[in-house]
């Protein structure tokens, strides 16, 4: 038996680049009851490796529809890259956010703003660690170490 084109092509479905993106979204758009959607026109600009990709499990899928285990899956691979990806993005926001407040915080103890650029990764720690912004304002001005 042939090997599930959802496997054969799960590297270049799961790969961080743009027609990756779209291939994922491909999949995701044939899962049961999805409303997602994706846009055929990258189809005239994708390379013939991917085009290949993208044929195979069109082609599978229309033959086997959810019934192909591969399928299933790579979906929920995909899906939980998906969550992984959200909530790097969530943290990034909040991080982007507390970073603002801190140098605000600095400024209102005569230090420079600029101070946690100089120090991000501690100020980066200290935000992961869950201290508050006015928290890592005061650290630093009483000189904790980096």
């Amino acid at each position: 038996m042939q090997q599930s084109p959802f496997i054969r092509h799960r590297d270049k479905v799961m790969g961080h680049y743009s027609t990756a993106a779209w291939l994922r979204c491909v999949v995701l758009a044939r899962w049961s009851g999805s409303t997602d959607k994706v846009g055929l026109s990258l189809l005239g600009t994708i390379d013939d490796e991917h085009y290949r990709a993208f044929a195979e499990m069109t082609g599978h899928y229309r033959l086997h529809s959810e019934n192909d285990p591969a399928f299933h899956a790579l979906v929920e691979e995909v899906h939980a890259r998906q969550r992984e990806e959200q909530e790097a993005k969530e943290r990034e926001e909040r991080l982007e956010q507390w970073c603002l407040d801190a140098k605000a915080c600095l400024r209102e103890r005569g230090l420079r703003p600029g101070e946690l650029d100089d120090r991000y990764g501690w100020f980066e720690s200290l935000f992961d660690q869950g201290k508050t912004p006015d928290d890592a304002a005061r650290m630093a001005a009483a000189g904790t170490p980096t």
